[in-house]
């Protein structure tokens, strides 16, 4: 019976722990997206042939393809033009442009797309507000 109370506790704190390390789209991600991506990946003016705003538009990519690999963040376009330099020309977002994520957000990123980048149905962003 002791063994059995222990691996239950064990099992409580792994779910707890995992449910703790997801990430929520909502909450994590779309403000990322909002305040660093949106401004120049929208409907109006699709930099790169890129729209960001739907799930739809986000998987399909840009002119030069996917810019996510579900499953797979360090293979993912996205990622690698974030991780770039300020000063590399490919660097996302640029500076004069948008902030940049920082390097917890970015991590926050890869984990939601390692998880298989998933993007509730029926949500669209817009570009956050700048003052």
């Amino acid at each position: 019976m002791k063994h059995l109370t222990l691996l239950t506790l064990a099992a409580l704190t792994l779910t707890r722990a995992t449910a703790a390390d997801e990430v929520d789209f909502k909450k994590d991600i779309a403000p990322v997206l909002e305040a660093s991506c949106l401004k120049c990946h929208n409907p109006e003016k699709k930099k790169g042939k890129l729209d960001m705003t739907t799930k739809e538009a986000f998987m399909k990519g840009g002119g030069e393809g996917k810019i996510v690999e579900p499953g797979k963040a360090d293979a993912s376009t996205m990622i690698k033009a974030l991780l770039l330099p300020a000063d590399d020309d490919a660097a996302m977002p640029p500076a004069d442009k948008a902030p940049r994520p920082t390097a917890a957000q970015i991590e926050t990123l890869k984990k939601w797309i390692n998880a298989g980048a998933n993007w509730p149905d029926g949500v669209t962003l817009k570009a956050a507000e700048t003052k």
